[in-house]
């Protein structure tokens, strides 16, 4: 895709900076860059020596260019960043991953000095020969169990009949071509792998599988990478209209690496199908264009009601939002359970929002991000009637309630849905920039 101006020079810097002081070279889609990124990131092989040589200076160019760092990952064989700026009109987006080696679980199977001593320079960057390029994703996808992707079998009709690329899947997996490679089950490459580090580099192999499984625990247990959002507000806020053009927006790197879910994780079914199929309730109300037609529940009903959804979010936290956040992608929900505190007739649980507010300190795992939305009542009539002024009015003074408390951010959908964009996407990218930037020290 074209870059604006502002890419194509925070692309430019970071290329100027790694051409005077790494070791080097992108690893393929690098044909049209600065001006044309043709993937939704850009892979970079780096030596560890040298990436540690450029990392502050790294750091240090892209804040002071007024980029922010809005997901960082730290893995055994990668550095991944991704950069952000937003104007009210534009997000500009773009990831860097800055790969060691080409491994699998700790297991080598090619360094990056053997990809970077047959680089090449192009006049603008350093680049991976076509053997390099074909090696870097065969050996990978295969010692998973993955077949070539076949996007890029122009690359491979030029590279797997070359000496380099035989010889390097004969010592790594044992076999005498490509085609007879093809033909292995992943089980079976990546224990030849295996046994190939055991013979040339058993200490080696040793620390790649402990740091292998450091990382990947520490990334899963603290989700330190990715990160979620919450949009909570009354009906005519224009939160479907914000959602779908936050995502447009982050579309470049995260079209095809984020979550969308509606309320809740929903592992478990409504709460009255889950009645009705046992037999509790003969009749299940499904009009469900008309989020408010139920009556008010007296304070059993609401804990029992209360206490259903709260094991759906604590169990579907971990199951659905964590394992995604984990890694560089974004969980997206339209409600979560500040919609139970902010819109009691939806959820048909009748408790205070202190009492509310307090059971999710206590019990509910928290997005990264609960976004208040919400206007004006009149603002909101004149969009949609779903709620009469009383049911706006008592839903903000809630949103009002929840603002200044710590993880809440309100903000006023009055004029135009780019505006409220902006305002949100500035707001994420600089806490995560200021996350990011104190786990990079």
């Amino acid at each position: 895709m074209s870059q604006t101006g502002k890419t194509i020079k925070h692309i430019s810097d970071i290329i100027g900076l790694l051409n005077k002081e790494g070791n080097y070279a992108v690893l393929r889609n690098f044909e049209g860059l600065p001006d044309k990124n043709n993937s939704r990131d850009i892979d970079i092989i780096i030596t560890r020596d040298s990436y540690k040589r450029v990392k502050e200076s790294l750091v240090t160019l892209i804040d002071n260019s007024g980029w922010k760092i809005i997901t960082y990952l730290h893995s055994d064989r990668l550095i991944s960043y991704v950069c952000a700026t937003t104007t009210e009109e534009h997000t500009d987006i773009i990831q860097w991953d800055f790969f060691f080696d080409t491994s699998v679980w700790g297991i080598q199977l090619m360094s990056a000095e053997e990809f970077l001593a047959h680089k090449k320079f192009n006049g603008f960057l350093y680049y991976i020969d076509t053997d390099g390029q074909f090696l870097d994703k065969y050996l990978y996808n295969r010692a998973v169990g993955s077949k070539y992707p076949e996007k890029y079998h122009t690359t491979r009709e030029v590279a797997e009949h070359q000496p380099t690329v035989e010889k390097k899947v004969k010592e790594i997996f044992g076999c005498n071509s490509v085609a007879e490679c093809d033909k292995k089950s992943g089980k079976n490459l990546i224990l030849k792998a295996l046994w190939h580090n055991l013979r040339k580099r058993p200490l080696a192999l040793i620390w790649g599988i402990i740091y292998f499984l450091y990382t990947f625990i520490g990334n899963y247990i603290c989700s330190r990478t990715g990160f979620s959002i919450g949009f909570t507000g009354p009906d005519g806020s224009g939160k479907t209209t914000v959602i779908d053009m936050l995502l447009e927006r982050i579309a470049p790197v995260f079209g095809t690496a984020h979550k969308y879910y509606h309320f809740r994780p929903a592992l478990f079914g409504n709460l009255g199908e889950v009645a009705h199929s046992a037999g509790i309730k003969k009749e299940v109300d499904r009009n469900f264009d008309k989020p408010h037609r139920g009556g008010k529940t007296g304070k059993l009903s609401s804990l029992a009601r209360l206490a259903y959804y709260s094991i759906d979010y604590i169990v579907g936290y971990f199951i659905k939002v964590k394992s995604v956040t984990r890694i560089t992608r974004v969980v997206v929900f339209d409600r979560y359970f500040t919609d139970i505190i902010c819109d009691s007739r939806r959820s048909r649980i009748y408790l205070s929002p202190a009492f509310l507010y307090t059971w999710k300190r206590l019990f509910i795992p928290s997005l990264n991000y609960n976004i208040l939305l919400t206007a004006s009542s009149s603002t909101i009539l004149a969009r949609k009637r779903e709620l009469n002024e009383e049911g706006i009015k008592t839903i903000n003074d809630k949103i009002d309630y929840l603002c200044n408390k710590k993880g809440y951010r309100k903000v006023l959908n009055e004029t135009t849905p780019q505006t409220a964009v902006c305002e949100i996407l500035t707001y994420i990218s600089e806490e995560q920039h200021k996350k990011n930037l104190k786990r990079l020290k």
